[in-house]
């Protein structure tokens, strides 16, 4: 453990504010204790802290998401209590595989793999000895949220009441421009360059192992979906979209992002990132597919161009495993757009004012289906269904998690900076959008850090966004 911990300090002589070492007569709980606090007082050191998930004060070997925390108050048995505790500690464990790669690569003489394995075994005893003290639990249950990603402050200098109606102002302008897109037929959209298609390569299911019945899922005491990972590739091959762009220059091709000492762009290999998330609509907890591209650039001369620019396609899926709504954003949380099934519809309660609607251009229609991109903007123009045997070009499929260690000549890095920001793809609009309250508006960000709306408050991975603003269609 010494040797460890040795490794974990590494060779840098800048000092830092570093947890006071147990005791020699400390028994190995305290030292699991410290061992995290000092792995987090390097970690910080570097700047390498994974910024989608978050840590809980107190209790270092646990990370929090919003969707677990919304179940915090909920809580009844202890078999849920456990349960919520191992979805924390495999939060944590998700999170440090990135942070010690990263801080391998900042010149530190540490050896992941060994030090990882010394924080599981150390996370094991520290949860088996948390389920033991039930004061400990009740105020990990009061600890454990996510901070708001809008900023009070910055509303309060910006005289929110007076700006916020004009921004709304002009979010409606937009959501009109939308609509008016989507009205008109697809045979109808301008095209200034030619249209390329790119999508994933099929996947052979294995149908006889689930049926419409049993659609091959089991839930755990909090009801949340467990899938094998073949069920899971299964589903992300299915509902996987193709992406139709109107392509005039490389500014419109679908890339991959890398690291040359910084964040930087490979234009020669199209990559479509997935990350599975779940969501939850009433008493059901929903399995949600993320499918994520990125492109090098949003160029033009006004205040929203600059570089680096992407897509999140989200399909959330019901009980069933049949897709319920699907919605997007580009990846700055920014043009949160709804597409639902005829299952749902617009609340009939939402509020009008100071309040952000949302944008729902079109129902979806059956899949699989084509996402069609203007060129430029990479706005969404329809949703249309694949009618053709014309995938495109193919996509190479990743998890989204390697976006967060990026290979390079000296060492891993993760495409997202402080605050979760991409480095170098500030927006002018920044300048006069931070009265809202959202940091850099415009900018690109992790999975996790997506404010989606101005007026409001509106998180992409909020539990509760669904049934906030849909409703089920009555059953006739």
């Amino acid at each position: 453990m010494l040797l460890l911990l040795l490794a974990v300090s590494g060779c840098s002589l800048v000092p830092i504010t570093a947890p006071t070492p147990p005791g020699l007569d400390a028994g190995p709980l305290a030292q699991c204790q410290w061992l995290f606090e000092q792995t987090d007082a390097r970690i910080d050191q570097a700047g390498v802290q994974h910024q989608g998930l978050a840590r809980i004060s107190g209790f270092p070997y646990l990370r929090i998401n919003r969707f677990l925390a919304s179940f915090g108050p909920q809580l009844d048995s202890p078999a849920e209590i456990k349960t919520w505790i191992q979805h924390l500690a495999q939060l944590d464990a998700q999170a440090r595989r990135p942070e010690l790669s990263n801080l391998a690569g900042n010149g530190r003489a540490i050896m992941p793999a060994p030090l990882n394995a010394q924080l599981d075994e150390c996370r094991t005893r520290l949860v088996a000895d948390l389920l033991r003290q039930p004061g400990q639990l009740r105020h990990l249950r009061g600890m454990a949220s996510v901070p708001d990603d809008y900023r009070i402050a910055w509303r309060v200098a910006g005289l929110y009441p007076l700006s916020a109606p004009l921004v709304l102002y002009g979010v409606r302008r937009w959501h009109d421009q939308a609509r008016s897109t989507f009205d008109q037929p697809l045979d109808q959209l301008t095209v200034v360059g030619q249209l390329m298609r790119w999508s994933a390569p099929p996947l052979q299911e294995d149908t006889s192992a689930h049926t419409d019945s049993s659609p091959g899922v089991t839930r755990d005491a909090l009801g949340i979906p467990r899938l094998a990972p073949e069920r899971q590739a299964q589903l992300f091959a299915r509902y996987s979209p193709v992406w139709e762009l109107d392509v005039v220059d490389a500014n419109d091709v679908i890339g991959t992002p890398v690291w040359d000492k910084g964040p930087a762009f490979d234009t020669g290999t199209a990559t479509q990132y997935q990350q599975l998330s779940f969501t939850r609509f009433g008493d059901e907890v929903l399995l949600q597919l993320n499918y994520v591209i990125w492109f090098q650039a949003r160029p033009g001369e006004d205040i929203y161009a600059g570089r680096f620019d992407g897509l999140t396609w989200r399909v959330t899926l019901g009980p069933d495993l049949q897709p319920l709504l699907y919605d997007s954003i580009h990846n700055c949380g920014c043009y949160h757009s709804f597409f639902p099934t005829l299952s749902l519809q617009l609340r009939t309660d939402l509020p009008e004012a100071g309040f952000e609607p949302p944008l729902v251009p079109q129902t979806a229609p059956p899949g699989p289906l084509v996402l069609r991109l203007e060129h430029q903007r990479h706005f969404i123009q329809r949703v249309y269904a694949l009618e053709d045997t014309n995938p495109g070009q193919p996509l190479v499929v990743t998890d989204y998690a390697s976006l967060l260690t990026l290979p390079s000549a000296e060492g891993h890095h993760s495409f997202f900076g402080n605050q979760g920001l991409v480095v170098g793809s500030e927006r002018p609009e920044r300048f006069i959008l931070w009265p809202m309250g959202i940091r850099s508006p415009g900018a690109m960000r992790q999975w996790g850090r997506h404010a989606v709306a101005f007026v409001g408050r509106r998180h992409f991975d909020d539990p509760d966004l669904i049934p906030s603003l849909f409703e089920r269609v009555p059953k006739p």
